[in-house]
């Protein structure tokens, strides 16, 4: 009976060492290649990413594969690369908000803004453009991170970043118009400072969730905006 307990630990242990190993060599390419070509179990997230690439043309995909490789070196070298792919996806979430919230703004709105920044996205084809290309790379990262870390499960902490990402976005969206308008007052810089405060505060906690755990109650059924 020793024997075959030991045979069995061993058998275990053999396991986990190839696991570790095959996620070691997770790269940024086999990621791109399961998640353009692989089949969801959501049929919803099928048709967000064939709308994407089909938006996507030739050139703008390339260049979305070789900022992603890029990143993929840097992690590479991170003495916390978890950490690191965690705050890029968060960073993507964030850009995802503030340049949709932006494209939301009437057409006048949008055209001062641009002519008062040159840092600012000059068009809407190209808003657009840059909204779908984020939300590729955004996609690929997440199926790398599951890939190299095993860091994707429904519920997970990206779902609850998402979700409070929504929850925000009311309140980003208020912000920017009593701006625009002229009307913003105190109490709003208070609100936003507070909002920004507890935004840090999420992104530290977050960060420091072990891979693979489920938040229980969360409604992770929720996907990008526009596929609801």
């Amino acid at each position: 009976m020793r024997w075959l307990l030991a045979g069995l630990t061993l058998a275990a242990l053999g396991c986990g060492l190839m696991l570790l190993f095959r996620r070691r060599r997770a790269s940024m390419q086999q990621a791109w290649d399961a998640w353009a070509g692989g089949k969801p179990e959501d049929p919803r997230l099928a048709t967000l990413r064939d709308a994407l690439l089909k938006e996507l043309a030739p050139e703008v995909q390339e260049s979305v594969r070789a900022s992603l490789r890029e990143f993929e070196t840097a992690l590479r070298r991170d003495r916390e690369p978890l950490q690191m792919l965690r705050r890029e996806l968060m960073d993507s979430v964030d850009r995802r908000l503030l340049n949709t919230e932006i494209l939301g703004l009437p057409a006048e709105v949008r055209k001062k803004l641009r002519a008062q920044s040159s840092e600012m996205i000059q068009s809407d084809e190209e808003a657009r453009t840059y909204i779908a290309a984020n939300e590729v790379r955004l996609s690929v990262m997440r199926e790398y991170s599951a890939l190299r870390f095993g860091d994707r499960v429904a519920g997970d902490w990206f779902d609850v970043y998402e979700k409070a990402s929504r929850l925000r976005q009311r309140g980003a969206r208020n912000f920017i118009q009593r701006t625009l308008n002229g009307t913003q007052t105190g109490a709003d810089d208070a609100r936003y400072q507070n909002m920004t405060r507890v935004d840090q505060e999420i992104r530290t906690r977050l960060l420091k969730v072990p891979a693979g755990t489920r938040f229980t109650g969360l409604d992770a059924e929720k996907l990008a905006p526009g596929t609801e």
